[in-house]
Formats: C-alpha cells, structure tokens, sequence
C-alpha cells in the first residue's frame, strides 16, 4: 500500500516540479492528461478496491477517466 500512496504523491507533485524546471505550458497540459488516467486506474483498484470486482464493474469504474480525458483534451486541441 505504500508503494501505491507513495506512487499517488509522485504523480501529484509532478507537474509542480516539471512547471518549476520550465517545461511549456503544452507539455504540461499532456503531462496532467496522463497522469489524470494513471491516479484514477490506481484510486479505483486499491482504494475503492475494485481489483477483485467483475470484469463489467472494474471497467466501468476505470473508464471515467479515460472519457473526461479525452473530451477535455479534444477540446484543447480544436478549442
């Protein structure tokens, strides 16, 4: 569990060191897009413990975020 939290931390604390060394704003924005469906694909196995659940209900928990994801990021492509 540790490894989980510390893997949450890291994900959250990453686009603040990557904005700190000077990355563009683009890139940033893609960074956040992708570590977005990486917390949720986390938060959903182990804490909502969905690692067990139904293949149907696993899958529909984790596909929230790959949608939003991808709306909002098309969006910012032709926005």
């Amino acid at each position: 569990m540790l490894t989980i939290y510390l893997t949450l931390i890291i994900c959250t604390s990453l686009p603040v060191i990557a904005m700190q060394t000077g990355m563009g704003p683009e890139f940033l924005v893609w960074l956040v897009f992708g570590l977005i469906i990486v917390k949720a694909m986390l938060l959903v196995d182990h804490f909502m413990e969905m690692r067990k659940a139904p293949t149907g209900w696993r899958l529909a928990a984790q596909g929230w975020a790959p949608v939003v994801v991808t709306v909002i990021a098309g969006f910012h492509i032709w926005g």
